[in-house]
């Protein structure tokens, strides 16, 4: 086979193999969030961390089967240990954050969007929102590689529509973290187990990935704690 050929064959395959992602993911988005499970207890924390009179942030996190709840609860831990004091609540329960020095909202990222909680939090508050400082975070499988080239992408796909939907809201930082899939703990409905077989065929894994890296999480964390630690209370 010549060089041309093989080009040809290689150049068909990745056609394919990209129409039929993207077929795949249109019918994700679609369906997906009308069949997914509810969320258990399990699958939620909220916690408080740090002393009284530290400057006081609230985040913000709406989550489908738990890991940006953990991703949550690890980024406000990082900023305890940085001398801030933190609330992490569930967005639907963050009902009055008068009383918080700064903002931070995080969702994961299904159907190609932000949960519909996280989205109803930006709805209602946007009025506050752009008098704080503010921030925020996605967790997605997009993110199954902690890369520049991904990190780009993935605030150019999932977080500028959401810039540009609330333009009062302007974020001080915005972090793209992985998620994960684990067949072992969460329950899935069909059509999540048919989708999240084939990207693990794509993707290499079998039963169970995390593409968390808890490593960026401490390092976004500290980088925001320094920004809001150098805002005016």
């Amino acid at each position: 086979m010549n060089a041309l050929k093989i080009t040809h064959v290689l150049t068909s395959s990745l056609r394919r193999y990209f129409v039929c992602l993207f077929v795949l993911l249109g019918f994700f988005a679609c369906t997906i969030s009308a069949f997914a499970y509810p969320r258990t207890d399990d699958d939620l924390i909220e916690t408080t961390c740090g002393e009284q009179g530290s400057k006081y942030v609230l985040i913000a996190y709406d989550t489908i089967h738990g890991s940006t709840a953990e991703v949550a609860e690890y980024l406000g831990n990082e900023l305890c240990d940085q001398g801030l004091r933190v609330d992490v609540l569930l967005a639907a329960n963050a009902d009055d954050i008068s009383a918080y020095d700064a903002v931070i909202v995080g969702s994961a990222l299904y159907g190609f969007s932000w949960l519909a909680d996280a989205k109803q939090f930006l709805r209602d508050n946007q009025a506050t929102l752009s008098q704080l400082p503010t921030a925020y975070f996605v967790v997605g499988a997009s993110m199954y590689e902690d890369t520049p080239a991904n990190r780009e992408a993935v605030k150019r796909a999932f977080v500028d529509p959401v810039i540009n939907q609330y333009p009062n809201i302007t974020p001080l930082s915005v972090g793209t973290f992985g998620g994960a899939v684990n067949f072992d703990e969460n329950k899935y409905n069909f059509i999540e187990k048919i989708v999240l077989r084939i990207v693990g065929l794509i993707l290499g894994y079998r039963n169970n990935a995390d593409w968390r890296s808890w490593q960026a999480i401490e390092n976004w964390g500290e980088d925001l704690a320094g920004i809001l630690q150098a805002e005016r209370k």
